[in-house]
C-alpha cells in the first residue's frame, strides 16, 4: 500500500510538468476549487525527451565556457545518466501510457475537500476501464519498485465516477461524499477563467482565491517581525488577486515546435487596472526593502574575519529580482523573464542559482565555525566563573539551592552571575523565593549571552551540568561544603563539568540539568548533545577549565566515563 502511494506521487511528480484539457476533469472542479494542476503528456516520447535534455545540457556547458576536455567528459557522463534514466523509467512509463492508455493526471485542491482532512488529491481518468486494468496498473507500479503488488482492496486508491483518486484511508469515505455533493464550477468561476488564460498549453497550473481564503488571510496573525510594507503587500494581494495561472508548451520544451509564450512565468488577475498598478508598485517597494534588510541583517550577523558579502552581490540580487517585476496589461499582472531571448535568460538564472547554491554552503560553514568558536568561549567563561566561585567559597557551586522543605529554589547558573559581571542582576533576584515566584518570573526572559550558544536561533540557555556528579544540591547558596575539586577523583582534565544540550531552557530553572543517563544516550541523541546547533557534535567544558569539542560518534561507554567524577576508569581522548 505504501509502495502504491509513493509510486503514484513519484509518477505525478515526473509528469506534472505538462497540462491541459480541463474538460476531462471538469466533474471534479467546483466553485470551491483553489488549485488545479493538469498534465497532458500525450505527446511525450522518452527518446525525444532524452535528446532534448542532452542538447540542453550541452548548450549549457558551452554557455558556461567549458574547455574541450571538460566538455567531452561532462557531456559523456550526461549521456550515461540519461540512458540510465531511460532504462529505469522507460518500461514503467510506456506500460502506463501505451498499455493502459493513461495520458493525463491532475492535482486538485478544494476548500471543502480540505475540511475532510484531504488538502489535495491526485486524479487519473479511468473511464471504460475494468478490474483487469486496475490489477495491471498495480502490477506495473509494484514492479517499478521491485515489490509484490497488493490486492486491489489494500491500496489508497478509490474509484469515483470514471476517475482513480489517491486518498489516504482515513479520508476515503469523506472524499466519496465530497464527490457526490460536488457542484461543478460555472463558466465564469475564477478557476476556469484561470485555465482559459493558458489555453493551448499542455502544462497548466491554475490558482483561485475564493472568499473563504480572503477571510482566512485577513484574520491570520502575522509575526510581528514581518515588515509593515511586506504585511500590507500580502494582505492587499490576497484581497485583490482573483486568480493566477501559469502554462507551458510541451512541444516548445521538446523543441518540436517554437515555444509559446516561453517568457511568461505567471499571470495574475485583479478586479481593475488600478489594483494591478498598485500591486506592482508594492512589489517594487518590497524588493527594495527586502534587499536592504537582508544586507543589514548579514552585516549585523557577520563578525570580523568572517566571509563578507560584497555590496555588488546585493545590487545584483536587486537587479535580478527587478527583472521579475510584472508588466501591467489591462487588469492583469504578467510576470515575464525579461530580455531578448527568454531561453538564454533561463540559462542565466539557472547559472546564477547554481553559483549561489555552491557558495552558500561555504558561507554557512564560515558562519558556523565562528559560532562554534564563540560557543567554546562561552564555556570557557563559565568554567572560569566556576573556578572563581570555588576560590571564594571553597566549594563547587551547588546544582541548585533548596528551601527548608528540600524544594529546589535556584540553579547554579544564578549563583555564578556575580562572577560573570552580572552582579546587578544577581542582586535583584530574591534567593529566598523560588525561581518561578511572581517576583523572580520577571527575569526569565532576560538573555544571558554567556549561557546561550550563538548557533541556537532562540538564544535560550543551552548549557547544562550533569546532575548528581560534579554538581550536587545544597541547602543554601554560597555555603562551604565537601564538594570541592577533590571530589573529582577521575581527574579534572578527564571529567565533564558543563555540556551543551539540544533542548533550550530557562537559565534560572533549577531542575533543567541533564543526568548521566541522559548524556550516555549519545551526542545529538536524547536530551544531551547539540542537536541542530552544531551538526557534528557539541562543545563541553571540563573541570580543569578547558573546553573540547566532542564528536557525534563518541562511544557511549566513554561518555559515561567522562560524565562521572569517580568512575575509576582511564580516559583515552
Amino acid at each position: 500500500m505504501k509502495t502504491i502511494v509513493r509510486t503514484l506521487l513519484c509518477f505525478a511528480f515526473l509528469i506534472t510538468s505538462q497540462a491541459f484539457a480541463q474538460e476531462t476533469f471538469a466533474p471534479l472542479l467546483s466553485e470551491t476549487c483553489v488549485a488545479f494542476v493538469h498534465v497532458d503528456f500525450s505527446n511525450v516520447e522518452l527518446d525525444k525527451v532524452k535528446d532534448t535534455l542532452q542538447k540542453t545540457g550541452e548548450a549549457l556547458l558551452k554557455e558556461l565556457g567549458f574547455d574541450d576536455k571538460s566538455f567531452r567528459a561532462t557531456a559523456n557522463e550526461l549521456i550515461v545518466e540519461l540512458e540510465k534514466l531511460e532504462i529505469l523509467a522507460g518500461p514503467t512509463f510506456n506500460a502506463i501510457t501505451k498499455e493502459l492508455g493513461i495520458r493525463e493526471i491532475a492535482l486538485i485542491a478544494d476548500m471543502q475537500l480540505a475540511e475532510t482532512g484531504a488538502p489535495f488529491l491526485f486524479a487519473v481518468p479511468w473511464k471504460n476501464k475494468t478490474e483487469k486494468h486496475f490489477e495491471t496498473l498495480l502490477k506495473i507500479l509494484a514492479t517499478a519498485f521491485g515489490e509484490e503488488p497488493p490486492s486491489p482492496e489494500d491500496t489508497n486508491i478509490i474509484k469515483i465516477d470514471g476517475f482513480l483518486i489517491l486518498a489516504p484511508p482515513p479520508t476515503q469515505e469523506a472524499v466519496v461524499d465530497w464527490a457526490k455533493t460536488l457542484k461543478p464550477a460555472p463558466e465564469n468561476s475564477p478557476i476556469l477563467e484561470a485555465l482559459k488564460s493558458v489555453a493551448g498549453n499542455e502544462i497548466k497550473i491554475a490558482i483561485a482565491i475564493p472568499e473563504q481564503v480572503r477571510i482566512l488571510v485577513r484574520n491570520a496573525p502575522l509575526p510581528p517581525e514581518v515588515p509593515v510594507q511586506v504585511r500590507n503587500l500580502l494582505l492587499f494581494a490576497a484581497q485583490k488577486i482573483e486568480w493566477a495561472s501559469s502554462g507551458m508548451s510541451l512541444a516548445g520544451i521538446l523543441g518540436t515546435e517554437p515555444p509559446k509564450n516561453a517568457d511568461i512565468l505567471l499571470t495574475a488577475k485583479t478586479p481593475k487596472r488600478s489594483d494591478a498598478v498598485m500591486l506592482k508598485g508594492m512589489l517594487e517597494n518590497a524588493i527594495e526593502l527586502g534587499v536592504v534588510a537582508a544586507q543589514f541583517a548579514m552585516q549585523q550577523q557577520m563578525k570580523d574575519g568572517e566571509f563578507q558579502v560584497p555590496p555588488l552581490a546585493f545590487q545584483f540580487a536587486k537587479g535580478l529580482l527587478r527583472t521579475l517585476l510584472p508588466d501591467v496589461e489591462e487588469d492583469k499582472l504578467i510576470f515575464r523573464l525579461k530580455g531578448e531571448n527568454a531561453a538564454s535568460n533561463q540559462i542565466a538564472v539557472a547559472t546564477v542559482g547554481m553559483g549561489v547554491a555552491m557558495l552558500l554552503p561555504a558561507v554557512q560553514a564560515s558562519r558556523e565555525a565562528a559560532r562554534r568558536m564563540q560557543c567554546a568561549t562561552n564555556l570557557k567563561q563559565i568554567m572560569l566563573a566556576i573556578h572563581n566561585y570555588h576560590a571564594v567559597y571553597e566549594t563547587l557551586p551547588p546544582l541548585y539551592t533548596v528551601d527548608a522543605n528540600g524544594k529546589p529554589l535556584h540553579s547554579w547558573r544564578v549563583l555564578l552571575l556575580p562572577f560573570m559581571e552580572q552582579n546587578a542582576l544577581y542582586e535583584q533576584i530574591r534567593l529566598d523565593e523560588p525561581w518561578d515566584s511572581e517576583h523572580n518570573k520577571q527575569f526569565h526572559s532576560t538573555i544571558i549571552s554567556v549561557y546561550a550558544c550563538p548557533s541556537n536561533p532562540g538564544r535560550s540557555c543551552t548549557y547544562s551540568a550533569i546532575a548528581g556528579e560534579g554538581f550536587v544540591p545544597a541547602k543554601s547558596a554560597n555555603s562551604k561544603g565537601d564538594y570541592t575539586f577533590a571530589r573529582i577523583t577521575d581527574g579534572t582534565s578527564n571529567t565533564l563539568a558543563v555540556v551543551e544540550v539540544k533542548e533550550p531552557f530557562c537559565w534560572m530553572d533549577p531542575t533543567a540539568d541533564i543526568t548521566l543517563d541522559d548524556l550516555v544516550q549519545g551526542i545529538n541523541q536524547g536530551r544531551a548533545g547539540s542537536f541542530h546547533f552544531h551538526t557534528d557534535g557539541c562543545n563541553v567544558g571540563l573541570f580543569d577549565g578547558s573546553v573540547r569539542f566532542i564528536s557525534n560518534t563518541t562511544d557511549k561507554s566513554l561518555l559515561r566515563t567522562l560524565g562521572s567524577c569517580d568512575s575509576g576508569k582511564p580516559v583515552n581522548w
